[in-house]
C-alpha cells in the first residue's frame, strides 16, 4: 500500500512551482513515489557501503532540502543508507524497495505488461573511440501501476557506459501493468538495448592522394 503524497504543490512562487517534500527518514520507495507524483525526478546516491543497522533503504539526506522551490522535471538527490543486501545486486540497480511479495516471474505471469512508452538508449559518446556495437540486457521492474520501479543488468554489454545508459533509459519507460489471476502484480520485464556504432558524419573526409604528375 502506498503512502500519501508527502507534499502538496505550492502556488506561492508561481503556477509551475513545487515545494520539495521532506523525505529524510522515509524509505526510498515511498520517497521516490512522492517525487514522481509531483513530477520531480529522483536520483539516488549510496552513502554507506554496508550497514546492518538500517532495515530498509532509508533517505539519509536530500538535495535540495525540504520546502525549497522546484518545478516539474527538476531532479531531487536522495542519499540513502541500506542493508548489506545491495552489495550482491548489480550496481546499476535502482534500489526502490517496497512490497516485493507480489512480484511474479515474467515467464509465469498470465498477462505480461504491455509497453506504452519505450525509447532506445542514447549511444554513449565515450564509446565511439572503440567503435563499440553490442547489446545490454536489462530487466525493468514494472510496478502495479505500470511505472518502472527499478532496472538491473541481466547481461552486460561489456561496457559500463552502455549498461548505465540502458538502465537509465529503462527507468523512463512505462507499461500497462501485468496481471496474474485477476490481480495486478510486479514483474521483471526483459528489455534488450542495442547499441550500433556509426561513423561521425561531422568528421572531415580525407582527400584521396593526388598524382604528382597532375598540375596543381
Amino acid at each position: 500500500m502506498l503512502l500519501p503524497v508527502l507534499a502538496a504543490v505550492s502556488m506561492t512562487a508561481g503556477a509551475d512551482s513545487l515545494s520539495v517534500p521532506a523525505l529524510v527518514g522515509k524509505d526510498v520507495y515511498h520517497a521516490h513515489r512522492a517525487l514522481r507524483r509531483l513530477g520531480l525526478v529522483s536520483r539516488f546516491e549510496q552513502v554507506e557501503v554496508d550497514t546492518s543497522r538500517v532495515p530498509l533503504f532509508v533517505v539519509a539526506s536530500q538535495e535540495p532540502e525540504s520546502d525549497a522551490m522546484a518545478k516539474a522535471g527538476d531532479t531531487i538527490v536522495l542519499r540513502f543508507n541500506h542493508p548489506g543486501m545491495l552489495q550482491y545486486w548489480n550496481p546499476s540497480v535502482i534500489p526502490l524497495l517496497g512490497d516485493f511479495e507480489d512480484a511474479v516471474s515474467f515467464y509465469k505471469v498470465q498477462k505480461p505488461p504491455q509497453p506504452i512508452v519505450v525509447r532506445p538508449a542514447a549511444y554513449p559518446a565515450e564509446l565511439k573511440k572503440y567503435s563499440f556495437s553490442g547489446i545490454a540486457y536489462v530487466e525493468a521492474l514494472v510496478d502495479f501501476d505500470g511505472a518502472v520501479l527499478a532496472a538491473r543488468i541481466a547481461g552486460t554489454s561489456g561496457y559500463q557506459a552502455a549498461d548505465s545508459a540502458a538502465c537509465a533509459t529503462a527507468l523512463r519507460a512505462s507499461f500497462s501493468p501485468a496481471e496474474n489471476y485477476g490481480r495486478q502484480v510486479r514483474v521483471w520485464f526483459p528489455m534488450p538495448y542495442h547499441f550500433r556504432f556509426k561513423e561521425d558524419d561531422a568528421l572531415p573526409v580525407p582527400e584521396p592522394p593526388r598524382d604528382a604528375s597532375e598540375p596543381p
